[in-house]
């Protein structure tokens, strides 16, 4: 159901329609990405692989999705959402898009949703590739810094009346504006002479270029540099024999915390949230629980060994067959 309410302010419209977005959809909210990972918007933990940040929000963050965003101030509010693999959980339909999405909830569902609003709702299809591409002209990016930035040429919801360029929000307006009447400063390094136009570049150019020090990026021992921070971390683990996080439980260790929680919750915490649709076993992954699946209760069997014409359900079987029947180890297919 489409709502008009004229008498109620805008940022409660705004907060029920992102709360009706997160609590009928696998759409995940997210607050930024650095050297570490993905940052997760309710804890700002950050995990480099954005399924175990989707796994992550959706389990451990469920209660808090109908407040989420709800203390906003208005001019600064914007919601980043992660849409790979956009489903409606009504239904488990899958939606292409957020328009999609809203439309199908208000259709087929009597959702309510207030209509006319402006859109703060920004979409993107997170991966653990370094290049990022924006998810609705699909241009390529390096960083997420210049995704987002770039997100303002499909959000123009407010307009720089001198020079036209266009913004997702009032605040980010207003700092724009800032650099039509205040003349920048200049910022120049005494080693290399490259000018900057905020003291905080240039100390970071100075630390990059003539220092040898990017913060998480780069080994304190050896000042190798790594593309983030965690081939870092690994480094430090494989070559300097750093002991990374220390399970308590087994004192097993590991290179990243989020690599530590999973290890909790899977082996000494025994969780299983997926379930085999036909004898109800449990599975920590997803993909486990696909495998026993095919391998326990379906009669396909795909995958054919070259050498005695033997047929497994999966290609795993099959390269344990091999092993031990014919002494051959395939690859991977």
């Amino acid at each position: 159901m489409l709502l008009i309410e004229k008498h109620l302010p805008e940022m409660k419209k705004q907060w029920h329609n992102l709360s009706t977005i997160l609590m009928n959809s696998t759409a995940t909210p997210f607050k930024d990405r650095n050297d570490a990972g993905y940052i997760c918007a309710y804890c700002y933990e950050s995990y480099p692989d954005p399924r175990v940040l989707r796994e992550h929000t959706h389990r451990d963050h469920y209660d808090e999705k109908r407040t989420y965003k709800s203390g906003s101030a208005l001019n600064n509010f914007i919601a980043y959402l992660d849409i790979v693999d956009l489903k409606c959980t009504i239904c488990d339909h899958p939606k292409p898009d957020l328009k999609t999405l809203i439309e199908h909830l208000v259709a087929a569902h009597q959702k309510q949703y207030f209509l006319g609003e402006t859109d703060y709702f920004v979409p993107f299809k997170l991966t653990d590739e370094l290049q990022m591409n924006c998810c609705l002209c699909f241009e390529p990016f390096h960083n997420m810094k210049l995704l987002m930035q770039h997100m303002n040429v499909h959000y123009r919801n407010f307009i720089c009346t001198i020079c036209g360029a266009g913004f997702v929000n009032s605040f980010r307006l207003l700092r724009h504006e800032t650099t039509h009447v205040k003349k920048k400063s200049s910022f120049p390094c005494k080693q290399c002479g490259a000018v900057f136009p905020a003291d905080s570049k240039r100390k970071a150019h100075i630390n990059t270029e003539h220092k040898g020090i990017a913060g998480d990026s780069v080994c304190r021992i050896c000042k190798a540099r790594f593309k983030n921070y965690y081939q870092k971390t690994r480094h430090m683990v494989q070559v300097h024999n750093a002991e990374g996080v220390k399970c308590e439980v087994c004192d097993k260790r590991f290179n990243l915390k989020s690599n530590l929680i999973s290890h909790m919750r899977n082996v000494h915490l025994k969780e299983r949230p997926y379930e085999c649709s036909v004898c109800n076993m449990g599975f920590f992954i997803k993909r486990q629980m696909l495998y026993h699946y095919m391998a326990t209760h379906t009669n396909e069997r795909n995958y054919k060994c070259e050498v005695c014409g033997k047929a497994y359900a999966t290609q795993c079987s099959k390269r344990k067959h091999m092993k031990k029947n014919h002494g051959m180890v395939p690859k991977p297919q």
